[in-house]
């Protein structure tokens, strides 16, 4: 986006990711703003906005892609984690759009929300990461509902898999549930989940086409409401579609061996 002349604004949570995103930008640094921000946090988002407000008051495009995943069977699953789950992948999404929403209506501009093929398809141990991510289709489809009379349109991204951080944070926390769960039915389904895991980490689709994917969204006056990526996860969607409930639970279970 900066090479083609676009102007960002940027959060990260750490001041060591700011630097890096500086020196990767090179010559469009200048164009480039990094606030640090925590968005399940209200001061952060209140500061966000006001950067935001002062820098972009008309603001073209809005890129919800904050996300994490908290895998565990559900009867495992600590509540607390439930929580965070909902909060970083949801609730923090609504929180900022609500924050520049003022500066999105002023350029009738467009919302990117990123969710996930795991919106559209729930799996063994992702119970709260479907969650957050059939929600935030709901969300979506309901802002670009509500948000017609202000010329503002939503999409929403849904990538299957990807070598990006994720992974690892998921695999970390997957090894954490397997301690809980060495001695129960479940050990078996999430040592599947854990290969799954670490092969999603070097295969994939590239980040890259995740990218083009925003860009082609926000140089778009007329966006479609869903993009899947990469194509065969349109396949898997349109099986979802035709496939009866039991069937897909075969798909799944035979995938992970379960």
């Amino acid at each position: 986006m900066l090479r083609r002349n676009w102007r960002l604004i940027g959060t990260v949570r750490r001041e060591s990711d700011a630097e890096a995103l500086g020196t990767e930008a090179g010559s469009h640094a200048r164009h480039l703003r990094v606030v640090i921000a925590d968005i399940t946090k209200a001061d952060d988002v209140a500061a966000l906005a006001k950067v935001v407000g002062a820098e972009a008051p008309q603001l073209q495009g809005l890129v919800n892609n904050a996300g994490t995943a908290f895998p565990a069977p559900l009867e495992l699953l600590a509540i607390d984690e439930f929580r965070a789950q909902l909060e970083i992948n949801l609730v923090a999404q609504l929180a900022v759009t609500q924050a520049v929403l003022p500066y999105l209506k002023a350029a009738r501009g467009t919302i990117v929300n990123v969710s996930s093929v795991g919106g559209r398809i729930a799996s063994p141990l992702l119970g709260a990461y479907n969650a957050s991510k059939f929600a935030l289709e709901a969300l979506s489809d309901v802002l670009r509902l509500e948000l017609i009379p202000y010329g503002i349109r939503v999409a929403v991204i849904e990538p299957g898999a990807s070598p990006t951080e994720i992974w690892k944070t998921s695999t970390d926390r997957q090894s954490a549930a397997a301690g809980q769960a060495a001695a129960s039915p479940y050990a078996k389904l999430i040592e599947g989940m854990q290969k799954f895991a670490m092969n999603a980490r070097t295969v994939g689709f590239p980040p890259e086409l995740f990218a083009q994917t925003v860009e082609r969204i926000l140089e778009s006056d007329n966006p479609k409401p869903r993009y899947a990526l990469p194509g065969d996860i349109r396949m898997r969607l349109f099986l979802r579609k035709i496939l009866s409930d039991r069937m897909m639970d075969r798909l799944i279970r035979r995938r992970l061996d379960w």
